[in-house]
């Protein structure tokens, strides 16, 4: 299996990535959950949502968290219980991405219908039928309330978890008028990944959706307001978990955080991570890195996320953020919590 990876173009821009130092796990093990889509707000802080939080008063479905501090001193707080997302893993409302523009934060989530049978495996956390939410008050309430969502913005798994693409604080670097996100086909181990836009004033405007659906003879994307012509931008059988992708200024380049679970919907079988960049959101995509059994076999980690608040000023060496395993093992070791560890990009 690593061997179709190993063979993909590399990147001929950034020649490596590597770790600059150890996981440091956050302290509280009392406060667990996972997934963490994180955007850098206009107020500085760092706003996320976790899966199936379990401390405070819900433990699962989802909730809306804070992250004030730096990388190793961070504080989480609970600003939103959201005690009306409830069910556990595939069977609730789980959070895909988050985006603050022009002060007011959106947030998707996936799974509005509940548990669907994934398109690989009957055993995954699925990740369909996804919906998006703002609040103008970071996060202390969300429009529209749940109960009155009679129907999903995104059904089914084409773009069923997005993850907005993050430009940087309240989205100070973005491309152009848009928002842009990209949603894999699978919560764990999907397929392809797909990119659609929006207007930043119309993020709520299913209307104004956009997808790639084709190319240009220049290589430029063709764009259509049908989902079910959405093309992938990138597909890699069975290797696209939840996604992440960001926009470093400092290079110019983009870079997209993916992962595997090496056994079906297992936190016992590790974990692996894949890491492209590209010059566009649509690509094309070449390897930076690719690190099996990343953390190790019993950490099992997964959905990494690069804060850009957390960017250091060479614009290349920073801090990612991840989720440990949700099994017996990794509960026992407080590992089902947010995990920080140092890297740097290194340039050809």
């Amino acid at each position: 299996m690593a061997s179709e990876i190993l063979s993909l173009p590399r990147s001929e821009v950034i020649s490596g990535f590597e770790w600059t130092g150890e996981r440091i796990g956050y302290p509280d093990a009392a406060v667990k959950g996972d997934t963490y889509p994180m955007t850098w707000a206009d107020d500085d802080h760092i706003y996320t949502s976790a899966g199936d939080p379990l401390w405070g008063e819900t433990s699962d479905g989802l909730d809306v968290e804070k992250f004030a501090g730096g990388p190793t001193d961070y504080q989480i707080t609970k600003l939103n219980h959201m005690n009306e997302y409830t069910g556990w893993g595939g069977n609730g409302p789980k959070p895909s991405g988050m985006i603050c523009v022009q002060g007011v934060l959106y947030l998707a989530f996936q799974n509005l219908r509940r548990c669907r049978q994934g398109p690989y495996s009957l055993i995954s956390q699925h990740g369909s039928d996804a919906h998006i939410v703002y609040s103008t008050a970071k996060g202390q309430w969300w429009v529209p309330a749940l109960p009155t969502i009679s129907e999903p913005m995104f059904p089914g798994h084409r773009f069923g978890g997005p993850a907005f693409i993050n430009f940087g604080k309240n989205n100070t670097n973005a491309r152009d008028e848009f928002v842009y996100a990209v949603s894999s086909d699978q919560w764990d181990n999907g397929s392809n990944l797909r990119l659609g836009r929006v207007p930043a004033d119309s993020i709520m405007r299913r209307a104004a959706w956009q997808w790639v659906c084709a190319w240009h003879p220049d290589g430029q994307p063709a764009w259509s307001y049908e989902l079910d012509e959405a093309i992938p931008v990138l597909s890699l059988h069975r290797w696209m978990g939840l996604p992440e992708m960001v926009y470093l200024a400092g290079i110019k380049r983009y870079l997209l955080l993916t992962w595997r679970l090496r056994g079906d919907f297992s936190p016992t079988e590790g974990t692996d991570l894949v890491i492209f960049e590209s010059p566009e959101p649509w690509g094309p995509f070449r390897l930076v890195h690719f690190e099996e059994h990343w953390e190790g076999q019993a950490f099992n980690p997964y959905a990494p996320r690069l804060p850009l608040k957390w960017l250091n000023s060479d614009g290349l060496s920073g801090w990612l953020q991840f989720s440990g395993s949700w099994g017996p093992q990794g509960q026992a070791a407080g590992y089902y919590h947010s995990n920080v560890r140092p890297f740097r990009l290194t340039m050809r």
